[in-house]
């Protein structure tokens, strides 16, 4: 079991000798987890299992506000592994354009929306850490952290599941087949309410068998441990709560100040995803409303209940999402080392991946600073005063590089051929993987780096250019 840091009632740290000894040796870890995912990729295997950023034993249950912390953490971990997923499912669809208009919800904003509920998700686990006053020990530009595809899902082996006790995570585009993947990700566990340890995963002993126990355990904690966690009032701003909204969906950041705003942020986690233990289908989103669990929209889509757009087709042909006519043929899983010979689809994946993982640090920055940080500013020459807040900055900032930079992005690389090579026939896709800004040798910003990618990328497409396009956007955003 873990021995993270301890807090007294004096206030005083007790320990936090492996907080320390893990942030020493995280560069060593780094490059052994790099050559072990070389390794299997030279022997053909793709498959990736995915080991928690925390090493946690569900036997043991949680006893300090350190166990807790690195519950959260890979909770975190979780919610992040879903978003690329869901997202490239929604980059697929060839019939975008109409699908956002299709009865009922349509599958276009069902699965935007629900991606945007997962980003709600992994701010919520994050400021859950950053009131008990954990907010500096996680990170999501780590590349430890940071998911990979093809990979094993954390805490989930249900040997009941007839379609096999673990779940792949894969990056495909929409099918019926991968939104079951989806459904099973969100679907509801069978669990003991009144459980306070649970069994471990038998692949891995520091895993849950499922996210309803892990969920549950850390519940359970929060209670447990109430009169031991020494609430971060004093960081409670810098939680995200603005900068949020979702035409698609439901639910908003709370700050978190004390066990019962936990236990609320860690509802909706819960049941926005599978529902409450009555109802999987439905929530109520406020007195009166309602809105369908992930797993319902799911069912949904994979039932044909949600149309998938260009008018679900005609008299004559019904267009489903299983159609080719309603997605682009993307490959499946690409990693940027699968386009060798091939510098326009490389230029513009690795632009993409360094602006998703820029958005990552965006992020970071973002709970590094306070919305206290309101100040007034006076343009010399003139009587004219501006309010300023870096904190704000930074989120619209991460909102922009969300839909000004990484949409389009996407989807010039889903309308891209490949033309030659092992995929030729199929078409581009974003593979959301980790760059090393740090591993620049002229020493360039991380802004700096975004820009000359986009510059390379702008000779093989041109479109990144223009008064509104993704090089002005790269442009606009914030150094960090």
């Amino acid at each position: 079991m873990t021995t993270a840091t301890t807090r007294t009632k004096s206030g005083k740290t007790a320990s936090k000798t492996q907080s320390r000894t893990q942030t020493k040796t995280k560069a060593k870890a780094r490059a052994t987890a790099a050559k072990t995912r070389k390794d299997a990729r030279k022997a053909g295997d793709r498959l990736v299992r995915t080991r928690p950023i925390r090493q946690l034993d569900p036997a043991a249950g949680i006893k300090t506000v350190g166990d807790l912390a690195d519950h959260l953490y890979v909770a975190a971990q979780v919610e992040l592994s879903t978003i690329p997923m869901y997202l490239f499912a929604a980059y697929s669809i060839r019939t975008r354009g109409h699908s956002q208009w299709a009865a009922p919800r349509g599958v276009l904003r069902s699965l935007i929306g629900i991606s945007i509920e997962e980003m709600l998700h992994l701010s919520l686990v994050r400021n859950l850490m950053v009131a008990i006053g954990y907010g500096d020990d996680i990170s999501f530009y780590d590349e430890d952290f940071i998911p990979s595809y093809p990979s094993t899902m954390l805490n989930r082996y249900n040997p009941e599941d007839p379609d096999g006790p673990e779940i792949v995570l894969t990056l495909e585009r929409l099918s019926r087949d991968q939104v079951g993947t989806f459904r099973r990700v969100e679907m509801p566990d069978d669990i003991d309410l009144g459980a306070t340890a649970f069994a471990r995963h038998p692949e891995d002993i520091g895993q849950y068998r499922s996210l309803g126990e892990f969920y549950r355990a850390i519940e359970q904690g929060f209670i447990d441990l109430e009169d031991e966690i020494e609430w971060a009032v004093d960081d409670v701003r810098k939680q995200y709560k603005r900068g949020f909204w979702n035409e698609f969906g439901n639910g908003k950041p709370i700050r978190v100040h004390n066990l019962a705003t936990a236990r609320q942020a860690l509802r909706i986690i819960i049941e926005q995803g599978e529902g409450t233990i009555t109802d999987h289908k439905t929530i109520e989103v406020r007195p009166g409303v309602e809105d369908y669990t992930h797993y319902e929209k799911f069912v949904r889509i994979q039932d044909g209940i949600e149309g998938i757009g260009a008018v679900d087709g005609g008299r004559d042909h019904e267009i489903g999402i299983d159609d080719p006519e309603a997605t682009y043929p993307v490959v499946a899983d690409p990693r940027v080392e699968d386009f060798d010979g091939q510098p326009g689809v490389q230029s513009l994946m690795t632009l993409f991946n360094a602006a998703y993982c820029y958005t990552l640090c965006l992020l970071d920055e973002t709970y590094a600073h306070s919305t206290d940080d309101v100040k007034t500013r006076k343009f010399p020459g003139t009587g004219r005063e501006e309010m300023f807040s870096h904190r704000y900055g930074l989120e619209r900032n991460d909102v922009a590089a969300m839909q000004g930079i990484l949409y389009p992005l996407a989807q010039a690389l889903v309308t891209t051929p490949i033309l030659d090579g092992g995929h030729k026939g199929e078409h581009a896709a974003p593979s959301f993987e980790f760059y090393d800004f740090d591993a620049d040798e002229f020493g360039r910003t991380k802004k700096q780096q975004l820009v000359d990618l986009c510059a390379d990328a702008i000779e093989h497409f041109p479109i990144l250019g223009g008064p509104d396009g993704v090089e002005r956007q790269i442009g606009l955003l914030m150094d960090i």
